[in-house]
């Protein structure tokens, strides 16, 4: 599972005169070789898995500044991927990180904010790293941010606002932003067109197994005619087939 949380950033080199290429790059000192490295053994991609290995090649990747490495140094430390968890030592590594411009970073530094993790929590200080990785099209951070608006922690309550950056994350295909989204619309509905727009949102979410959607999905639909559960059907097909098929 924790392995499925280094974010690949480059195409797997599999083949031995790729493997090859890559270890004499990053010996060479080429910082996207030794990232990139460190990815294969964090993962276990075409070598045997080795968190020691792995957390030495980002290492020297970090020490030129490379933000994606002091990233995944931050997630190994927060993690305990390999070693002994670390809260202060993530923190210190995604600020490095997050000075570097890195989406994931920003995110990850606003969830210590809002939760309070290693920092006095602080939900502005939050909102701020949030709208950062927004802005750079991170889904989770545009979800986290449109949180925030609904809830009116660490913002001015926004509904409206809340609902533009759900939308932006669920078009991106973030499940949760789905949801929640889908959920706003239900809520202020003031038009049957607005419910069957719900519904279609919120099935998706329901479809990769949100429980929280599920349970919206089935109340929005009682609420719907047998006629508009078909367009509702509809609307989520050609929804899923834009977002998910077309990428």
């Amino acid at each position: 599972m924790k392995n499925a949380l280094f974010i690949l950033l480059f195409a797997l080199l599999v083949s031995p005169v790729a493997a090859s290429d890559l270890m004499q790059r990053a010996q060479e000192g080429d910082a996207t070789a030794q990232q990139e490295l460190g990815v294969h053994f964090a993962t276990g991609d075409g070598v045997a898995q080795n968190f020691s290995e792995a957390r030495r090649w980002w290492h020297l990747a970090a020490a030129q500044n490379l933000a994606s490495a002091q990233y995944n140094l931050g997630l190994m430390a927060e993690t305990g991927s390999g070693m002994p968890a670390d809260q202060d030592e993530a923190l210190r590594w995604y600020r490095l990180a997050a000075q570097g411009g890195d989406a994931s970073a920003l995110y990850r530094l606003g969830l210590f904010y809002e939760k309070g993790k290693t920092v006095n929590k602080d939900a502005s200080e939050a909102a701020r790293y949030y709208r950062k990785a927004a802005q750079l099209k991170l889904a989770a951070a545009e979800n986290a941010l449109g949180r925030l608006f609904e809830l009116g922690e660490g913002v001015t309550q926004d509904i409206a606002e809340a609902k533009r950056w759900y939308h932006r994350a669920a078009r991106q295909g973030e499940v949760l932003a789905q949801s929640n989204y889908g959920f706003q619309l239900y809520a202020g509905a003031t038009s049957r067109k607005e419910l069957i727009e719900a519904y279609a949102w919120v099935g998706m979410a329901a479809r990769q197994k949100n429980g929280i959607a599920r349970s919206h999905y089935a109340a929005i639909r009682e609420k719907l005619s047998p006629a508009e559960v078909l367009q509702g059907e509809r609307r989520l097909k050609q929804l899923w087939k834009t977002i998910y098929e077309r990428r």
